[in-house]
């Protein structure tokens, strides 16, 4: 699912740079109501794209904010599918508060030395796919 997140995250940021650059490739009911204004005519082109550009970054900040959560904790779900490949120091254990954190530390090294374990994860991780 964090993966959907953070496509659907540089989705939103490419639709709003395609914008500003006046590129409507995914947009093209907008170009054709662009191409369609009369040069005289109000709202213009700019005022119409400013009002896109403005609901984009409003959906980039309703989004953000809904779902930094799964920011915080990317690394730690990382750890779920690559715990032999996992920075200790990077990790967000503090939901893991019931962890013996030194204790686990000292395991995570173990672990990670460890090339029987490290290539059971390997050959698990290619069986998962």
């Amino acid at each position: 699912m964090i993966d959907l997140i953070r496509a659907f995250d540089a989705k939103l940021h490419v639709f709003r740079n395609k914008i500003i650059t006046k590129n409507y490739k995914y947009f093209p009911n907008l170009k054709k109501n662009i191409n369609d204004l009369d040069i005289h005519e109000k709202p213009g082109e700019e005022t119409v794209t400013e009002e896109f550009i403005s609901v984009i970054d409003s959906s980039i900040n309703e989004f953000s904010a809904r779902f930094s959560q799964f920011k915080e904790l990317s690394e730690t779900l990382k750890f779920i599918m690559y715990p032999d490949v996992a920075s200790f120091d990077k990790l967000n254990l503090s939901q893991f508060g019931w962890l013996e954190i030194e204790e686990f530390q000292m395991q995570l090294i173990d672990f990670q030395s460890s090339s029987i374990w490290i290539q059971k994860f390997i050959e698990t991780r290619v069986g998962i796919n």
